[in-house]
């Protein structure tokens, strides 16, 4: 693998990277292998070569929440070569991986046989590791934002429009973009909020996309065209979908679908909740006028 392309060592110069080579261990690990669990050890820093690895959180439930899937060119655990801490989440592989280790004692001998090179190599690591965080915090700022729009309404477009400007301007290579809620009145989803207006004003169920993200929940398409999707989900019940969409190749990652399915999630409550109290409203109303009419 040449290390030139991984993210963090891009800048280096070829002897620091020649350096490094030296300090590098493969290891082949099989599909469905955890590699680490919260809490154990950490000692090594991995890059990987080849498959793909996702990063998990274990819930009190005893379910998982998935943080990241990372793909070749990605790594993990490099605060295992700055600290003595436990790992923070688990990983393990979504198929077939290879990985390139960093032990965290030939790390140290490293910097310590060659001063300038190990000083290059972790303003390299404390460079990206400040990116990933800011990255983070602009993920956790989105969903913020998001639960007090959730908050602060009760009219039902009111929040998928508020919500779904808020959620585009993260999704910066999305050309096109809608966000729709099903109308169990008309049968039909409403379009309440979109990126290059569409004329439409309703979608039927039986359209060829709706169908696809309802049986699927969410959707990432890198093809001829990028498209991005989660659909609104409450106790089983399809709810409506917010999609993005642009030409560019790749333009989005396995990480934005995460963060569009935790945003999709907390909209899907929200969404239930403004209808189940509009209901009541109407049948307040309608028990009033009943009332009324009786005298």
């Amino acid at each position: 693998m040449n290390l030139k392309s991984v993210k963090i060592f891009k800048e280096l110069s070829d002897d620091v990277l020649e350096s490094l080579s030296k300090i590098l261990d493969e290891k082949k690990i099989k599909k469905d292998t955890v590699i680490f669990e919260d809490g154990s050890p950490a000692d090594v820093f991995c890059i990987i070569a080849a498959g793909q690895v996702e990063v998990f959180k274990h819930l009190q439930d005893s379910g998982t929440k998935t943080l990241a899937v990372l793909s070749a060119g990605d790594y993990f655990g490099e605060m295992s070569l700055l600290e003595d801490k436990p790992r923070i989440a688990s990983v393990k592989t979504v198929n077939d991986v290879v990985l390139l280790e960093i032990k965290k004692r030939k790390f140290l001998d490293l910097i310590s046989g060659n001063l300038n090179t190990g000083m290059k190599l972790l303003s390299a690591i404390m460079s990206t590791t400040l990116n990933r965080l800011s990255a983070t915090n602009s993920h956790l700022t989105l969903l913020y934002d998001i639960g007090k729009i959730i908050a602060s309404s009760k009219n039902l477009k009111q929040m998928t429009t508020a919500a779904f400007s808020n959620i585009a301007k993260h999704f910066k290579y999305a050309e096109n973009g809608l966000i729709t809620v099903y109308n169990e009145f008309t049968d039909e989803l409403d379009i309440h909020s979109s990126i290059n207006k569409t004329e439409l004003e309703t979608i039927p169920p039986t359209d060829s996309f709706v169908q696809k993200i309802s049986a699927k929940k969410e959707l990432m398409e890198n093809d001829r065209e990028s498209v991005i999707a989660s659909a609104f989900y409450f106790e089983e019940k399809f709810l409506g979908y917010i999609s993005f969409s642009g030409d560019k190749k790749n333009a989005f990652t396995m990480n934005d679908l995460i963060l569009l399915s935790s945003a999709a999630s907390l909209i899907s409550v929200s969404i239930k909740n403004i209808s189940f109290i509009s209901e009541e409203e109407a049948r307040q109303r309608l028990k009033e006028t009943r009332y009324t009419q009786s005298f």
